[in-house]
């Protein structure tokens, strides 16, 4: 039995624990029909029990560096995650690296498939999004010292290194200054928190300050939605179309914020006369929006090039990654005042 300290299992390992040719096991393995079930379950057994993962350049490599990160993303179509990675991308190659960048789309079958692909193809580490997912993932990493860090997202394990800023405190700032313009009833507009441990950690950072604040929380203000501009419109309209609408609404993501903002002003809600909105990311065009919109400003480009540099240390150097905790701030601008009144 392996355990996370020994050396991952050689191909040559499971055949002579089988009682196989390496050929055999190759073949169990590329072409499962071509072996004889009770030969086969035999193998797969051994490969369960070692954690095996095929080599897939080795026939290519004399040695055991492939120069390759694997960067694991949600989606590509959020540009705070295109600043991101472009800041990891640039610290990567100016180390010698290559990236290989997978979309999950919030899919954890996908992650753990694209995860066991990179490992194939021995990855020399593995940057991810969020610290939510299958124990089994990080475990298969260690198994094969290929070191790994999260980003977007703070871990709370010492085992699990992230390098990001913390979604709980941000969110409780964002609301914290709402309430403090004189804000008492806030709706909340964000991703859908059970795929998403960015907004699950979000919302409870929403509900935490409306607690210290003596406000209570009003499920019917809540709106999990994808991060899309007609999301962030749709769950804006049902939010201010309720018999007591909010002075406020934090949204968890600028994407829905913009939507929100447009909601608004096509029901003739004036921002910020009428509502206050508010959002996170800090992305370009919030900056050019009609008001321009408040926010919280992530700190991307400097995550994206910390993680990359701890990662790079840890694969030069053998230097363990240590987590981080960067610092996210709410941004005013003019989409947020005093309610009237």
């Amino acid at each position: 039995m392996t355990d996370e300290t020994s050396q991952p299992a050689t191909l040559r390992q499971i055949a002579r624990e089988a009682g196989v040719s390496v050929a055999t096991v190759s073949r169990a393995l590329r072409r499962p029909e071509s072996v004889s079930a009770q030969t086969r379950e035999r193998i797969l057994a051994l490969v369960a029990r070692h954690r095996y993962v095929p080599d897939a350049l080795a026939a290519g490599f004399a040695s055991r560096r492939t120069g390759l990160v694997g960067l694991m993303v949600p989606t590509i179509s959020n540009s705070i995650y295109a600043a991101f990675t472009e800041s990891v991308q640039g610290r990567l190659q100016a180390a010698g690296r290559k990236l290989l960048i997978a979309n999950t789309n919030y899919s954890a079958t996908l992650e753990s498939e694209i995860v066991h692909k990179l490992v194939e193809s021995r990855v020399e580490g593995v940057i991810f999004t969020g610290c939510r997912r299958d124990g089994v993932l990080y475990e298969l990493l260690r198994h094969y010292r290929i070191p790994f860090v999260v980003t977007w997202s703070t871990s709370g394990d010492p085992s699990i290194p992230a390098i990001s800023f913390d979604n709980f405190a941000a969110a409780k700032a964002a609301t914290k200054t709402l309430i403090q313009l004189g804000h008492r009833r806030i709706g909340l507009i964000c991703g859908l928190s059970a795929v998403n441990d960015r907004a699950q950690q979000r919302i409870a950072g929403f509900r935490a300050e409306l607690e210290a604040a003596a406000l209570a929380f009003d499920p019917t203000l809540v709106a999990e939605r994808p991060f899309e501009v007609a999301e962030g419109a749709a769950a804006a309209e049902a939010i201010m179309g309720t018999a007591r609408p909010p002075t406020a609404l934090f949204c968890a993501n600028d994407i829905q914020a913009l939507g929100a903002l447009f909601a608004c002003q096509r029901l003739g809600r004036a921002v910020p006369r009428d509502v206050s909105i508010i959002g996170f990311d800090d992305l370009p065009m919030t900056r050019i929006a009609n008001p321009p919109l408040a926010t919280v400003h992530v700190p991307a480009q400097e995550m994206g090039e910390a993680a990359a540099d701890a990662l790079v240390r840890a694969v030069d150097m053998g230097e363990p990654i240590q987590s981080r905790a960067l610092d996210a701030k709410v941004i005013t601008r003019d989409s947020i005042a005093a309610p009237r009144g």
